[in-house]
């Protein structure tokens, strides 16, 4: 009783009035769910706070406007916290495997230190890196937007249970009033579910959510994992009847039968070395079958977050008719050279890629060898997220409808953004770091040497060496960077 209370909704994107071919997609959590949340905890509390950091192309303070929380906020009386101008505290993960360094607002470090009581009150649906988004996978949402560009390839899965290792939430609540089904952070689908899953262990919970959802636990990675490191419980209860009501699978493929019959005219051309990709034929070619394996050897990036352009052309209601070739990867070695496999599993040389007539896209820092020979380049391991979005429109000479004024908040959010971005960078100005470094490399990042003791620990707090002025002038044209990339790629 009196203790804070820190609720973390699911407002990556909020389909209200966007411009899209429909007014709403139920992306986000429903604001009914978090207000009856709030209504039962001020029998306890009045120290209650609504956090979340929203998309960059969709800030929060927008996300608060579009979904009514500002009006709950003060109809209740609590606090809307916008995460992403907060600033960070750091901490070192010395069990973890992928995200061995992470830095969260400081209101987050409250939560690791039980001085405030965390509620994940994310949306029932399907997502296109994890298959699923449910109770854990909303912590995304509370780390900074460069950390979140981290390792959010192939490595996702175990980034997102290394942070279960600094906090859990205390409560899961998640709406699946109406869920959503496709291929989200993309427009989804309205499922009607009608039920809400909650408890007071996340991944016993998500587990739970997924099973009513249609799948088995075990086929998703995210879950498989949280296993694996120990974050299950062998003894949990479950009160309630788990009715089952089917959702559609997120489709991440860029080869297969939805891209081919939406966007016929678009070449995709995908290769991958990373150790896990399907084995080659004798000449070089791939069977079929195995391309859409191979799209997966890394679908926590490129892959994910270009299919999501091709979502947002078709929700958009662009035409569909435009030829470009689109390549993703590093291309598979073999017999000597790097090849790169087409949808029926024809193997296309670096060679081939430069002869191919009309414009070319190559996404993520994986293609680099292609920049010479493609129309247009994304660097990134990943990419800022709405850049293949916004290439993909350069590629078909259309201009995105959320960037029109049929999207009913888009001069809240242009505002929103370049205020988020002066806000971040006046928390720099002053010493207070907000976020990472930006970097786009695909690898581990490492951290000090640690002691035999301090291996042992969940997590340790790092504090940041003071900022230089240098180091100051860095971070503020990274966000400035970042900015423009959200509109020009």
């Amino acid at each position: 009783r009196g203790k804070k209370v820190v609720i973390k909704p699911n407002l990556v994107t909020v389909f209200h009035n966007l411009g899209m071919v429909g007014s709403d997609y139920p992306e986000s959590t429903d604001p009914r769910v978090i207000d009856a949340v709030v209504v039962f905890l001020k029998q306890y509390t009045d120290k209650i706070v609504i956090v979340e950091s929203s998309g960059k192309g969709f800030p929060t303070p927008t996300a608060f406007k579009a979904t009514g929380l500002d009006r709950l906020a003060k109809l209740r009386g609590v606090e809307l916290m916008v995460l992403e101008m907060q600033p960070v505290d750091r901490y070192l993960l010395p069990k973890a495997k992928v995200m061995r360094e992470i830095v969260v607002p400081q209101i987050f470090s409250e939560v690791a230190r039980h001085e405030a009581f965390y509620i994940s009150i994310p949306k029932m649906k399907t997502n296109l890196y994890t298959g699923v988004t449910l109770g854990f996978k909303n912590a995304m949402g509370t780390i900074p937007y460069n950390l979140r560009l981290r390792n959010h390839n192939h490595a996702i899965d175990q980034k997102l249970v290394d942070m279960l290792h600094l906090f859990k939430p205390d409560l899961v609540v998640i709406d699946g009033l109406v869920g959503g089904e496709g291929n989200c952070p993309a427009p989804v689908e309205p499922v009607q579910s009608r039920v809400i899953v909650s408890g007071n262990h996340a991944v016993e919970t998500d587990r739970v959510a997924t099973r009513m959802m249609g799948f088995d636990p075990k086929s998703i990675a995210l879950m498989r994992i949280a296993d694996e490191n120990g974050f299950n419980d062998p003894q949990v209860e479950v009160v309630g009847e788990q009715v089952v009501t089917h959702y559609k699978p997120a489709d991440p493929s860029l080869t297969g039968k939805w891209m081919r019959s939406n966007f016929p005219n678009v070449r995709v051309l995908v290769g991958h070395h990373k150790g896990r990709e399907p084995k080659p034929c004798a000449d070089g070619s791939l069977a079929p079958d195995k391309v859409c394996e191979m799209e997966n050897v890394c679908r926590g990036g490129c892959l994910a977050t270009t299919r999501v352009a091709f979502d947002y052309m078709y929700y958009e209601g662009q035409p569909r008719s435009s030829t470009f070739t689109l390549i993703i990867g590093a291309g598979l070695q073999y017999d000597g050279k790097v090849l790169y496999y087409d949808g029926d599993g024809k193997p296309y040389t670096l060679e081939d890629i430069a002869n191919l007539k009309g414009k070319k896209l190559a996404i993520g820092t994986c293609t680099d060898k292609l920049k010479n020979i493609v129309t247009r380049h994304i660097d990134g391991c990943m990419p800022f997220p709405n850049s293949p979005h916004m290439l993909v429109h350069q590629m078909t000479n259309t201009f995105c409808t959320v960037m029109t004024p049929k999207n009913h908040y888009l001069i809240p959010a242009l505002l929103d953004t370049f205020a988020v971005c002066e806000g971040r960078k006046k928390n720099l100005r002053t010493g207070r770091r907000i976020d990472i470094p930006l970097a786009h490399a695909d690898r581990l990042y490492e951290t000090r040497e640690l002691s035999a003791d301090e291996k042992e620990l969940d997590f340790i707090f790092e504090p940041y060496p003071e900022l230089s002025k240098a180091e100051i002038r860095s971070l503020c044209a990274d966000e400035n960077r970042s900015i423009l990339a959200t509109f020009l790629p």
